[in-house]
C-alpha cells in the first residue's frame, strides 16, 4: 500500500565544537653568560726569596720572601711571610711580617702579624696581639691614591729641600763679612808721603 503524502524524513548531523586556543606571543630566551673563571692564585713557598716587585690580577699567598711591592687582588702573609715593601689590593690579610705601607680596602692584621708603614683602608681589623707601627688614615676608596713609584718620587724630593735651605745662611755670613772689613777702609785717611813729612803741613802733596 502506498502513501502518496508522506514527507521524507530529514536527517540531522551532530558536531563538536572544539576551542583552539589563541597563539601566544612567548618571551625572547635570555642569553646566559658564564662568569670568566678567576685567575690561579700564585703562591711564594716558604723557603723561596723573590727580589723585585710582584704583580698578579688574581690572589698572592705568601710564605716566603719578597723583597719589592706587592700589587694583586687578594694578599695573605703567611706566619712565615714577609714583605719588604708597599703593598696594594683589595683585602690584605698579614700574618707575617710587612716592612712597608699598606694600602688596602680591608686590612686583617693576625695575631702573629706585625706591620711597619702606614695604613691607608676602609675596613682595618687589628686582632689582638698583631704589632703596628705607623699612622693608620681611613679613606672611602683607598685604592685611589697616587702609585707606588709617586711616593717614591715625593718622599726624595721631601729630603732633598733641607740641604737646600742649609745654604743660605753661610752665604749671607760671608757678605756681613765683606762689608764689615770693607767698611773701616773707607773710613780712614788717605797715607802721607815722605815728601810731605819733611817740608811740612804747607807743601804737603797727597799721594
Amino acid at each position: 500500500m502506498a502513501f502518496w503524502n508522506a514527507k521524507s524524513k530529514e536527517s540531522y548531523v551532530e558536531t563538536e565544537t572544539v576551542a583552539v586556543p589563541a597563539p601566544r606571543n612567548d618571551p625572547p630566551a635570555i642569553a646566559v653568560v658564564a662568569p670568566s673563571p678567576k685567575p690561579a692564585a700564585s703562591v711564594v713557598a716558604a723557603g723561596a726569596v723573590v727580589s723585585g716587585s710582584l704583580s698578579s690580577p688574581g690572589d698572592v699567598h705568601i710564605e716566603g720572601i719578597v723583597i719589592g711591592d706587592v700589587r694583586c687582588d687578594t694578599l695573605v702573609v703567611g706566619k712565615n711571610g714577609e714583605v719588604k715593601g708597599n703593598v696594594i689590593s683589595e683585602i690584605a690579610t698579614i700574618r707575617g711580617r710587612v716592612s712597608g705601607d699598606v694600602r688596602a680596602r680591608m686590612i686583617q692584621l693576625a695575631t702573629s702579624g706585625s706591620i711597619d708603614g702606614d695604613l691607608t683602608h676602609a675596613i682595618l681589623i687589628i686582632e689582638e696581639g698583631g704589632q703596628f707601627e705607623g699612622r693608620s688614615k681611613r679613606s672611602a676608596d683607598p685604592l685611589a691614591g697616587p702609585s707606588i713609584e709617586t711616593t717614591h718620587i715625593e718622599e726624595k724630593a721631601t729630603a732633598e729641600r733641607p740641604a737646600k735651605k742649609a745654604k743660605a745662611p753661610a752665604a749671607k755670613a760671608q757678605t756681613s763679612a765683606a762689608s764689615e772689613t770693607k767698611a773701616p777702609v773707607a773710613n780712614e785717611e788717605a797715607p802721607r808721603s815722605s815728601l810731605a813729612d819733611a817740608l811740612g803741613d804747607a807743601f804737603a802733596v797727597n799721594a
